[in-house]
Protein backbone atom coordinates (compact mmCIF):
# COMPACT_ATOMS: atom_id res chain seq x y z
CA UNK A 1 0.00 0.00 0.00
CA UNK A 2 1.25 3.47 -0.82
CA UNK A 3 2.92 5.25 2.05
CA UNK A 4 0.94 7.98 3.78
CA UNK A 5 3.88 10.17 4.61
CA UNK A 6 4.97 12.51 1.88
CA UNK A 7 7.79 11.06 -0.18
CA UNK A 8 9.13 12.29 -3.47
CA UNK A 9 10.91 10.75 -6.34
CA UNK A 10 14.63 11.43 -6.15
CA UNK A 11 16.74 9.95 -8.93
CA UNK A 12 13.59 8.73 -10.61
CA UNK A 13 15.18 6.95 -13.54
CA UNK A 14 12.62 6.50 -16.24
CA UNK A 15 9.83 6.45 -13.72
CA UNK A 16 8.86 9.98 -14.55
CA UNK A 17 9.08 9.75 -18.25
CA UNK A 18 7.34 6.44 -18.54
CA UNK A 19 9.05 4.00 -20.85
CA UNK A 20 11.72 5.66 -22.88
CA UNK A 21 13.51 3.57 -25.42
CA UNK A 22 14.80 0.10 -25.86
CA UNK A 23 17.79 1.13 -23.78
CA UNK A 24 17.86 1.90 -20.07
CA UNK A 25 18.34 5.41 -18.81
CA UNK A 26 19.75 6.96 -15.71
CA UNK A 27 18.15 9.01 -12.97
CA UNK A 28 16.27 12.29 -13.34
CA UNK A 29 18.31 14.84 -11.37
CA UNK A 30 15.60 17.49 -11.61
CA UNK A 31 13.61 15.42 -9.09
CA UNK A 32 16.65 15.00 -6.88
CA UNK A 33 17.15 18.78 -6.97
CA UNK A 34 13.52 19.26 -6.02
CA UNK A 35 13.22 16.70 -3.23
CA UNK A 36 16.62 15.48 -2.08
CA UNK A 37 15.33 11.89 -1.92
CA UNK A 38 17.36 8.76 -2.69
CA UNK A 39 16.98 6.75 -5.90
CA UNK A 40 16.00 3.69 -3.86
CA UNK A 41 12.78 5.47 -2.93
CA UNK A 42 11.38 4.52 -6.33
CA UNK A 43 13.76 1.94 -7.82
CA UNK A 44 14.87 -1.59 -7.19
CA UNK A 45 17.72 -0.78 -9.60
CA UNK A 46 17.66 2.03 -12.15
CA UNK A 47 15.68 2.06 -14.39
CA UNK A 48 13.26 -0.51 -12.90
CA UNK A 49 10.57 0.82 -10.57
CA UNK A 50 9.49 -0.50 -7.21
CA UNK A 51 5.83 -0.27 -6.27
CA UNK A 52 6.11 3.16 -4.73
CA UNK A 53 7.78 4.50 -7.86
CA UNK A 54 5.07 2.96 -10.03
CA UNK A 55 2.35 4.63 -7.94
CA UNK A 56 4.23 7.93 -7.81
CA UNK A 57 4.23 8.05 -11.61
CA UNK A 58 0.58 7.02 -11.84
CA UNK A 59 -0.38 9.80 -9.39
CA UNK A 60 1.05 12.45 -11.68
CA UNK A 61 4.66 12.31 -10.39
CA UNK A 62 3.70 13.08 -6.80
CA UNK A 63 2.89 11.22 -3.60
CA UNK A 64 -0.77 10.20 -3.62
CA UNK A 65 -1.37 12.10 -0.36
CA UNK A 66 -0.63 15.32 -2.29
CA UNK A 67 -3.32 14.81 -4.97
CA UNK A 68 -5.54 17.89 -4.92
CA UNK A 69 -3.92 19.28 -1.75
CA UNK A 70 -0.43 20.59 -2.57
CA UNK A 71 -0.45 23.42 -5.12
CA UNK A 72 2.93 23.19 -6.84
CA UNK A 73 4.31 26.10 -8.83
CA UNK A 74 5.75 25.31 -12.26
CA UNK A 75 9.42 25.80 -11.31
CA UNK A 76 11.37 25.30 -14.53
CA UNK A 77 14.48 24.28 -12.60
CA UNK A 78 12.49 21.32 -11.24
CA UNK A 79 10.93 20.49 -14.61
CA UNK A 80 14.00 20.25 -16.86
CA UNK A 81 16.63 17.60 -17.48
CA UNK A 82 18.87 16.46 -20.33
CA UNK A 83 20.62 13.22 -21.22
CA UNK A 84 23.44 12.07 -23.51
CA UNK A 85 24.36 8.50 -24.43
CA UNK A 86 27.48 7.05 -26.07
CA UNK A 87 28.40 3.43 -26.66
CA UNK A 88 31.04 0.96 -27.80
CA UNK A 89 29.59 -1.85 -29.91
CA UNK A 90 30.98 -5.03 -31.48
CA UNK A 91 28.87 -7.11 -33.89
CA UNK A 92 29.84 -10.44 -35.47
CA UNK A 93 27.41 -11.62 -38.18
CA UNK A 94 27.58 -15.22 -39.45
CA UNK A 95 25.39 -15.55 -42.53
CA UNK A 96 24.08 -18.68 -44.24
CA UNK A 97 25.71 -17.14 -47.27
CA UNK A 98 29.36 -17.07 -46.16
CA UNK A 99 30.06 -14.18 -48.49
CA UNK A 100 27.88 -11.98 -46.25
CA UNK A 101 29.75 -12.72 -43.00
CA UNK A 102 30.95 -9.54 -41.32
CA UNK A 103 32.58 -8.01 -38.26
CA UNK A 104 32.17 -4.45 -37.05
CA UNK A 105 33.21 -2.45 -34.04
CA UNK A 106 32.35 1.15 -33.32
CA UNK A 107 32.61 3.80 -30.66
CA UNK A 108 29.82 6.24 -31.36
CA UNK A 109 27.46 8.83 -30.03
CA UNK A 110 24.07 7.20 -29.49
CA UNK A 111 21.49 9.83 -28.56
CA UNK A 112 20.85 13.25 -27.01
CA UNK A 113 17.56 13.85 -25.21
CA UNK A 114 15.89 16.89 -23.65
CA UNK A 115 13.18 16.68 -20.96
CA UNK A 116 11.61 20.12 -20.65
CA UNK A 117 8.34 20.47 -18.69
CA UNK A 118 8.75 17.04 -17.05
CA UNK A 119 7.23 16.67 -13.60
CA UNK A 120 4.27 17.67 -11.42
CA UNK A 121 2.60 21.07 -11.14
CA UNK A 122 -0.64 22.51 -9.78
CA UNK A 123 -2.73 20.34 -7.48
CA UNK A 124 -3.34 17.44 -9.81
CA UNK A 125 -1.31 17.83 -13.01
CA UNK A 126 1.88 16.42 -14.41
CA UNK A 127 3.54 16.54 -17.81
CA UNK A 128 6.33 14.91 -19.80
CA UNK A 129 8.13 16.22 -22.86
CA UNK A 130 10.86 13.98 -24.26
CA UNK A 131 12.68 15.18 -27.38
CA UNK A 132 15.41 12.94 -28.82
CA UNK A 133 17.98 13.21 -31.57
CA UNK A 134 20.16 10.34 -32.76
CA UNK A 135 22.79 10.36 -35.54
CA UNK A 136 21.28 9.99 -39.02
CA UNK A 137 17.77 10.11 -37.58
CA UNK A 138 14.91 12.58 -37.41
CA UNK A 139 14.21 14.76 -34.39
CA UNK A 140 11.80 12.54 -32.50
CA UNK A 141 8.98 13.31 -30.08
CA UNK A 142 8.97 10.27 -27.78
CA UNK A 143 6.68 11.71 -25.10
CA UNK A 144 4.65 14.90 -24.96
CA UNK A 145 1.57 14.58 -22.75
CA UNK A 146 -0.27 16.14 -19.83
CA UNK A 147 -1.74 13.95 -17.07
CA UNK A 148 -4.44 14.87 -14.55
CA UNK A 149 -5.35 12.84 -11.45
CA UNK A 150 -8.38 12.82 -9.12
CA UNK A 151 -8.62 10.89 -5.87
CA UNK A 152 -6.58 10.27 -2.76
CA UNK A 153 -4.38 7.92 -0.84
CA UNK A 154 -6.49 4.78 -1.40
CA UNK A 155 -7.00 5.18 -5.14
CA UNK A 156 -7.20 7.65 -7.99
CA UNK A 157 -8.39 8.18 -11.53
CA UNK A 158 -5.93 9.45 -14.12
CA UNK A 159 -6.33 10.82 -17.62
CA UNK A 160 -3.68 11.90 -20.07
CA UNK A 161 -3.56 13.22 -23.62
CA UNK A 162 -0.70 13.74 -26.06
CA UNK A 163 2.15 11.59 -27.39
CA UNK A 164 2.95 8.62 -25.15
CA UNK A 165 4.73 5.27 -25.04
CA UNK A 166 2.75 2.02 -25.47
CA UNK A 167 2.29 1.32 -21.75
CA UNK A 168 3.46 1.98 -18.20
CA UNK A 169 4.51 -1.39 -16.85
CA UNK A 170 5.38 -3.10 -13.59
CA UNK A 171 7.68 -6.03 -12.92
CA UNK A 172 8.33 -8.00 -16.11
CA UNK A 173 6.51 -5.39 -18.25
CA UNK A 174 8.69 -2.58 -16.87
CA UNK A 175 11.88 -1.30 -18.53
CA UNK A 176 14.67 -3.88 -18.88
CA UNK A 177 17.89 -3.77 -16.87
CA UNK A 178 19.87 -4.52 -20.02
CA UNK A 179 20.05 -2.76 -23.39
CA UNK A 180 17.87 -4.97 -25.60
CA UNK A 181 14.15 -5.59 -25.21
CA UNK A 182 12.40 -8.99 -25.48
CA UNK A 183 11.75 -10.23 -29.02
CA UNK A 184 7.98 -10.14 -28.47
CA UNK A 185 8.28 -6.34 -28.16
CA UNK A 186 10.72 -5.71 -31.01
CA UNK A 187 9.87 -8.29 -33.71
CA UNK A 188 7.28 -8.21 -36.48
CA UNK A 189 4.94 -10.90 -37.77
CA UNK A 190 5.36 -12.01 -41.38
CA UNK A 191 3.72 -9.48 -43.68
CA UNK A 192 3.01 -6.97 -40.90
CA UNK A 193 5.05 -3.82 -40.16
CA UNK A 194 3.82 -3.54 -36.57
CA UNK A 195 5.85 -4.25 -33.44
CA UNK A 196 4.93 -3.43 -29.85
CA UNK A 197 7.70 -1.18 -28.63
CA UNK A 198 8.72 2.35 -29.72
CA UNK A 199 5.36 2.96 -31.36
CA UNK A 200 4.75 6.21 -29.47
CA UNK A 201 1.30 7.36 -30.50
CA UNK A 202 -0.80 10.47 -30.11
CA UNK A 203 -3.54 9.22 -27.80
CA UNK A 204 -6.13 9.94 -25.12
CA UNK A 205 -6.10 7.60 -22.11
CA UNK A 206 -8.13 7.08 -18.94
CA UNK A 207 -7.37 4.75 -16.06
CA UNK A 208 -7.75 3.94 -12.38
CA UNK A 209 -5.31 2.70 -9.76
CA UNK A 210 -6.35 1.13 -6.46
CA UNK A 211 -3.51 1.57 -3.96
CA UNK A 212 -5.29 -0.79 -1.54
CA UNK A 213 -5.33 -3.77 -3.91
CA UNK A 214 -2.43 -2.78 -6.19
CA UNK A 215 -4.68 -2.93 -9.25
CA UNK A 216 -4.32 -0.64 -12.28
CA UNK A 217 -6.50 -0.57 -15.40
CA UNK A 218 -6.23 1.80 -18.35
CA UNK A 219 -7.59 2.15 -21.88
CA UNK A 220 -6.76 4.47 -24.72
CA UNK A 221 -7.70 5.49 -28.24
CA UNK A 222 -4.76 6.52 -30.43
CA UNK A 223 -4.26 8.12 -33.81
CA UNK A 224 -2.67 5.02 -35.29
CA UNK A 225 0.55 4.13 -37.07
CA UNK A 226 2.12 4.38 -40.53
CA UNK A 227 4.22 2.14 -42.70
CA UNK A 228 7.80 3.43 -42.52
CA UNK A 229 8.89 4.23 -46.07
CA UNK A 230 12.62 3.77 -45.55
CA UNK A 231 12.93 0.15 -46.65
CA UNK A 232 12.90 -1.22 -43.10
CA UNK A 233 9.38 -2.64 -43.52
CA UNK A 234 8.32 -1.64 -40.01
CA UNK A 235 5.81 0.83 -38.62
CA UNK A 236 6.18 4.27 -37.14
CA UNK A 237 3.65 6.29 -35.14
CA UNK A 238 1.59 9.04 -36.71
CA UNK A 239 3.67 11.65 -34.84
CA UNK A 240 7.31 12.46 -34.28
CA UNK A 241 8.83 12.72 -37.74
CA UNK A 242 5.62 12.23 -39.72
CA UNK A 243 3.16 14.07 -37.41
CA UNK A 244 0.25 13.46 -39.78
CA UNK A 245 -1.22 10.42 -41.51
CA UNK A 246 -1.43 10.25 -45.32
CA UNK A 247 -4.85 10.80 -46.80
CA UNK A 248 -6.65 8.82 -49.51
CA UNK A 249 -5.09 5.54 -48.40
CA UNK A 250 -6.80 2.52 -46.82
CA UNK A 251 -7.00 2.95 -43.07
CA UNK A 252 -5.77 6.55 -43.08
CA UNK A 253 -8.60 7.67 -40.79
CA UNK A 254 -8.69 4.59 -38.56
CA UNK A 255 -8.01 4.79 -34.82
CA UNK A 256 -6.31 2.15 -32.69
CA UNK A 257 -7.32 0.84 -29.27
CA UNK A 258 -5.21 -0.36 -26.34
CA UNK A 259 -5.95 -1.70 -22.87
CA UNK A 260 -3.48 -2.46 -20.08
CA UNK A 261 -3.77 -4.13 -16.69
CA UNK A 262 -1.26 -4.33 -13.83
CA UNK A 263 -1.78 -6.26 -10.60
CA UNK A 264 0.69 -6.34 -7.73
CA UNK A 265 0.49 -9.80 -6.19
CA UNK A 266 2.82 -9.81 -3.23
CA UNK A 267 5.34 -7.12 -2.35
CA UNK A 268 7.10 -6.12 -5.58
CA UNK A 269 5.82 -9.09 -7.64
CA UNK A 270 3.30 -8.24 -10.35
CA UNK A 271 1.24 -9.54 -13.27
CA UNK A 272 0.49 -7.51 -16.42
CA UNK A 273 -1.86 -7.99 -19.37
CA UNK A 274 -1.76 -6.01 -22.62
CA UNK A 275 -4.14 -5.83 -25.60
CA UNK A 276 -3.79 -3.81 -28.80
CA UNK A 277 -6.19 -3.64 -31.76
CA UNK A 278 -5.35 -1.52 -34.77
CA UNK A 279 -5.06 -0.97 -38.51
CA UNK A 280 -2.01 0.05 -40.49
CA UNK A 281 -1.93 0.96 -44.21
CA UNK A 282 1.21 -0.05 -46.12
CA UNK A 283 2.30 -1.40 -49.53
CA UNK A 284 0.55 -4.61 -50.47
CA UNK A 285 2.99 -7.53 -49.98
CA UNK A 286 1.55 -9.20 -53.10
CA UNK A 287 2.84 -6.38 -55.32
CA UNK A 288 6.18 -4.66 -55.76
CA UNK A 289 4.77 -1.21 -56.48
CA UNK A 290 4.83 0.91 -53.33
CA UNK A 291 1.87 2.89 -54.65
CA UNK A 292 -0.39 -0.10 -54.08
CA UNK A 293 -1.49 -0.17 -50.44
CA UNK A 294 -3.33 -2.62 -48.28
CA UNK A 295 -4.52 -2.66 -44.67
CA UNK A 296 -3.43 -4.95 -41.89
CA UNK A 297 -6.07 -5.23 -39.19
CA UNK A 298 -4.13 -6.73 -36.32
CA UNK A 299 -4.37 -7.71 -32.68
CA UNK A 300 -1.60 -8.16 -30.14
CA UNK A 301 -1.87 -9.72 -26.70
CA UNK A 302 0.85 -10.09 -24.09
CA UNK A 303 1.07 -11.36 -20.52
CA UNK A 304 3.92 -10.70 -18.07
CA UNK A 305 4.74 -11.85 -14.56
CA UNK A 306 7.60 -11.56 -12.10
CA UNK A 307 8.28 -13.07 -8.68
CA UNK A 308 10.90 -11.98 -6.17
CA UNK A 309 12.08 -15.39 -4.98
CA UNK A 310 14.59 -13.62 -2.70
CA UNK A 311 13.14 -10.22 -1.69
CA UNK A 312 15.20 -7.28 -2.94
CA UNK A 313 17.80 -9.66 -4.43
CA UNK A 314 16.60 -12.28 -6.92
CA UNK A 315 13.79 -11.58 -9.38
CA UNK A 316 12.42 -14.13 -11.89
CA UNK A 317 10.54 -12.68 -14.87
CA UNK A 318 8.64 -14.09 -17.86
CA UNK A 319 6.38 -12.96 -20.67
CA UNK A 320 4.44 -14.35 -23.61
CA UNK A 321 3.06 -12.56 -26.65
CA UNK A 322 0.57 -13.47 -29.39
CA UNK A 323 -0.28 -11.69 -32.64
CA UNK A 324 -3.11 -12.09 -35.15
CA UNK A 325 -3.00 -10.34 -38.56
CA UNK A 326 -5.63 -10.12 -41.29
CA UNK A 327 -3.14 -10.14 -44.17
CA UNK A 328 -3.00 -12.57 -47.05
CA UNK A 329 0.37 -12.79 -48.74
CA UNK A 330 1.10 -14.81 -51.89
CA UNK A 331 4.85 -14.33 -51.44
CA UNK A 332 5.23 -16.49 -48.33
CA UNK A 333 4.33 -20.13 -47.80
CA UNK A 334 5.36 -23.21 -45.88
CA UNK A 335 7.69 -25.75 -47.48
CA UNK A 336 4.78 -27.67 -49.03
CA UNK A 337 3.19 -24.44 -50.37
CA UNK A 338 -0.24 -25.38 -49.03
CA UNK A 339 -0.74 -21.96 -47.44
CA UNK A 340 -0.10 -19.86 -50.55
CA UNK A 341 -2.72 -17.13 -50.89
CA UNK A 342 -4.06 -17.59 -47.37
CA UNK A 343 -3.59 -15.53 -44.23
CA UNK A 344 0.08 -15.58 -43.24
CA UNK A 345 -0.60 -16.99 -39.79
CA UNK A 346 -0.34 -16.00 -36.16
CA UNK A 347 2.84 -14.95 -34.38
CA UNK A 348 3.86 -16.09 -30.91
CA UNK A 349 6.85 -15.62 -28.63
CA UNK A 350 8.04 -15.78 -25.05
CA UNK A 351 10.94 -14.85 -22.79
CA UNK A 352 12.30 -15.89 -19.41
CA UNK A 353 14.69 -13.81 -17.33
CA UNK A 354 16.54 -13.85 -14.01
CA UNK A 355 17.84 -10.63 -12.40
CA UNK A 356 20.20 -10.47 -9.43
CA UNK A 357 20.35 -7.18 -7.54
CA UNK A 358 23.75 -7.05 -5.89
CA UNK A 359 22.97 -3.64 -4.43
CA UNK A 360 20.79 -0.61 -5.14
CA UNK A 361 23.37 0.50 -7.70
CA UNK A 362 24.55 -2.77 -9.26
CA UNK A 363 22.45 -5.51 -10.91
CA UNK A 364 23.13 -8.46 -13.23
CA UNK A 365 20.79 -10.56 -15.32
CA UNK A 366 20.20 -12.98 -18.17
CA UNK A 367 17.30 -13.52 -20.59
CA UNK A 368 16.28 -16.12 -23.18
CA UNK A 369 13.81 -15.25 -25.98
CA UNK A 370 12.04 -17.10 -28.75
CA UNK A 371 9.76 -15.67 -31.45
CA UNK A 372 7.88 -17.30 -34.34
CA UNK A 373 6.60 -14.66 -36.82
CA UNK A 374 4.08 -17.09 -38.40
CA UNK A 375 2.74 -20.47 -37.35
CA UNK A 376 2.01 -21.25 -41.02
CA UNK A 377 5.54 -20.73 -42.32
CA UNK A 378 8.35 -23.18 -41.68
CA UNK A 379 11.93 -22.35 -40.69
CA UNK A 380 11.51 -18.74 -39.68
CA UNK A 381 11.80 -18.69 -35.86
CA UNK A 382 14.27 -16.50 -34.01
CA UNK A 383 15.96 -17.05 -30.64
CA UNK A 384 18.08 -14.82 -28.48
CA UNK A 385 20.15 -15.16 -25.32
CA UNK A 386 21.52 -12.15 -23.45
CA UNK A 387 23.50 -11.45 -20.28
CA UNK A 388 23.90 -7.94 -18.90
CA UNK A 389 25.17 -5.79 -16.05
CA UNK A 390 23.81 -2.41 -14.94
CA UNK A 391 25.77 -0.02 -12.72
CA UNK A 392 24.26 3.35 -11.80
CA UNK A 393 26.21 5.97 -9.90
CA UNK A 394 23.98 8.40 -8.03
CA UNK A 395 25.55 11.42 -9.72
CA UNK A 396 23.75 10.99 -13.05
CA UNK A 397 26.30 8.60 -14.56
CA UNK A 398 25.35 5.04 -15.53
CA UNK A 399 27.01 2.15 -17.38
CA UNK A 400 25.17 -0.78 -18.97
CA UNK A 401 26.95 -3.69 -20.61
CA UNK A 402 25.30 -6.50 -22.57
CA UNK A 403 26.29 -9.50 -24.66
CA UNK A 404 23.58 -10.96 -26.90
CA UNK A 405 23.61 -14.01 -29.19
CA UNK A 406 20.81 -14.15 -31.79
CA UNK A 407 19.87 -16.88 -34.26
CA UNK A 408 17.34 -16.57 -37.08
CA UNK A 409 16.19 -19.59 -39.10
CA UNK A 410 16.28 -19.17 -42.88
CA UNK A 411 13.66 -20.62 -45.22
CA UNK A 412 16.37 -22.10 -47.44
CA UNK A 413 17.91 -23.88 -44.46
CA UNK A 414 20.46 -22.97 -41.83
CA UNK A 415 20.55 -19.98 -39.49
CA UNK A 416 21.92 -16.47 -39.53
CA UNK A 417 23.76 -15.74 -36.28
CA UNK A 418 24.73 -12.48 -34.60
CA UNK A 419 26.93 -11.90 -31.58
CA UNK A 420 26.59 -8.35 -30.24
CA UNK A 421 28.54 -6.87 -27.32
CA UNK A 422 27.58 -3.37 -26.20
CA UNK A 423 28.83 -1.04 -23.48
CA UNK A 424 26.70 2.08 -23.08
CA UNK A 425 27.52 5.17 -21.06
CA UNK A 426 24.64 7.39 -19.98
CA UNK A 427 24.89 10.78 -18.33
CA UNK A 428 21.87 12.79 -17.30
CA UNK A 429 21.81 16.24 -15.74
Amino acid sequence: MIRVRRMALGCSGLAVIGLLSASPASSMPNFARKTGQECSMCHTAIPKLNRYGYEYRSAGYRDASDIGTQDEAANLGHLFSARIQAQALYNRHDDVNDAKDSDSNNLNFFEATLYPLTGSWGKRYGSIVELSMAPDDVFEIENAFVRAVWGGISGWFQARIGVMHPWEGAGASDRPLGISRPLIQRSVAIGSPFFLWNVDETAAEVGYHSAKSGTSVSARVSNGILWKEDGSGVAEPAQGGALTKPQNEPGADSKNFQAFFNQYVKGESAVSLYYYYGTVPFPDPNYSATTTTTRDKFQRLAAYANAWVVPEKLDVLAGVGYGHDSLKDNSVASSDSKYVGTRVGDSVGFFGEVDYHRSEQLAFGGRFDQFDPSDKVDHNSATSGAVFANYALYNGLQFVGEYQHREAEQSAGGKNKDDVATLRMIFIW
